[in-house]
């Protein structure tokens, strides 16, 4: 039923996902010029505790209605100085209400991230199913299940978040850390060029306490834990960020008292005593305790150097051939500069393109790839594969900012590296910045 209702028992409705309605000056100078042309959708005013009206006629009228659809144009006509609106009357149950408003609002892209977890869970709340919410609001089952798994995340972290123009691709990624408590400090850093940095240090940190549980499960077969290794000589490290590693019982396990000892900077170590060593270490503390250290600092640095790594050849990977075309003077300018160095050599295989690109080949794995092999896939994506050849050429495991010896080292490698995938669009975190200039807490003690 359409009629004009005095504005005054108009309602912003009190359960619209929406919060934040934006500027309204320009809505409001277009309303007060040319009127509102489209109608909204209110219901009759109920109470929120029974889900009814008032049992007084009058009472019902003087409370007026809640507005389903149509809140900012309410809004923008009050600044306007409309005095009444041309609206719907419906007869839309509760549930309807909230599945019409989130429907409206998401349809026009008007609700954030968080705001659309709230409408999906406030209909959950009323017992709807995700079925029946995807049936209603359009989004699949799968979107209205991701939504709602981001309200198990601190609320005022996840609305400063979405305020940093967070992606629905990061809350995707935050996903992959299950400890409630580390997602939530990565949250943190989401909308902020530390954000993958921190996301991998999460994940790697997850994968090392899972690592750190089977080699104590294994260990504890033979060995038993120590906190004090005084007498003890290390037999070997079982290292937390190798996740193949295997653990064989020693041949002498019956007969001789094993120890392992967490050292807590990545590593188990197994130990067992000076007198069971055939050739005792003559080593005295303070060169055991310089060399523990030293290799403790070589693990830590091994340990970013791959991260870094792993960091730039994602964005690498997700570099697309309208990207590459749209930079083509940028990657066939670390082609020369690559291409002119004294130490000219793009170090690079058909195998590696083959690898980065994923493309499957027909014949046997043991055949020598040839480049009519691939050659249909590289010219698929000519600027891209350019680009590819550049980036490998330049990107190596083996480029580091520091020596043997633990020590910061600059590496020119690595630096043109960074150069060409900054040009790209790639942000370095801090971490990766701090080890490029030398800062870096572990060079504290380094000349840099």
């Amino acid at each position: 039923m359409l009629q004009n209702i005095d504005i005054n028992k108009l309602r912003n409705h009190p359960k619209n996902p929406r919060k934040e309605l934006g500027d309204l000056t320009e809505l409001a100078e277009s309303i007060k010029t040319r009127g509102v042309l489209q109608n909204l959708t209110v219901v009759p005013w109920f109470c929120f505790d029974t889900g009814v009206g008032a049992d007084d006629p009058k009472v019902q009228e003087e409370m007026g209605y809640f507005v389903v659809i149509g809140n900012r144009r309410l809004a923008a006509a009050k600044l306007a100085g409309l005095t009444e609106l041309p609206c719907i009357v419906s007869d839309m149950d509760y549930k309807t209400q909230l599945a019409t408003m989130l429907l409206e609002n998401m349809q026009r892209s008007d609700l954030n991230i968080y705001e659309q977890a709230q409408g999906f869970q406030m209909m959950l709340d009323l017992g709807e199913s995700i079925n029946n919410i995807s049936e209603k609001t359009g989004f699949s089952e799968s979107t209205v299940r991701r939504r709602v798994k981001l309200l198990e995340l601190d609320s005022d972290k996840l609305k400063k978040s979405v305020e940093r123009g967070a992606s629905l691709l990061d809350y995707m990624e935050l996903d992959k850390i299950h400890d409630i408590s580390l997602r939530n400090s990565v949250l943190d850093k989401i909308g902020t060029p530390n954000f993958k940095w921190e996301l991998q240090s999460a994940i790697q940190k997850e994968k090392k306490e899972k690592q750190r549980a089977f080699i104590i499960s294994e260990l504890q077969k033979f060995a038993k834990k120590t906190e004090d290794t005084a007498d003890l000589i290390t037999i070997k490290n079982y290292f937390l960020s190798e996740y193949d590693q295997k653990i064989e019982v020693p041949d002498d396990a019956q007969d001789t008292e094993y120890f392992y000892y967490e050292t807590g900077w990545g590593a188990i170590q197994l130990c067992k005593r000076q007198d069971e060593i055939n050739e005792r270490d003559n080593e005295d503390d303070e060169a055991q305790r310089m060399r523990q250290d030293r290799e403790k600092k070589l693990v830590a640095l091994r340990e970013l150097t791959h991260q870094a790594y792993n960091l730039r050849l994602s964005f690498a990977k997700q570099i697309t051939n309208t990207k590459a075309k749209k930079n083509i003077r940028t990657i066939v300018e670390y082609l020369l500069r690559k291409g002119t160095a004294e130490y000219f050599d793009f170090g690079i295989d058909l195998n590696s393109i083959k690898e980065y690109f994923n493309i499957e080949v027909d014949g046997d794995d043991e055949e020598e790839l040839k480049y009519d092999d691939i050659a249909d896939d590289i010219a698929k994506q000519p600027e891209l594969s350019l680009f590819a050849m550049v980036y490998l050429s330049l990107e190596s495991t083996q480029n580091r900012y520091y020596n043997w010896n633990g020590e910061y080292e600059n590496d020119e490698d690595s630096n043109l590296v960074y150069d060409f995938l900054t040009k790209l669009g790639y942000e370095m975190s801090e971490e990766e910045k701090a080890l490029r200039d030398g800062t870096h807490k572990l060079f504290e003690n380094s000349e840099c």
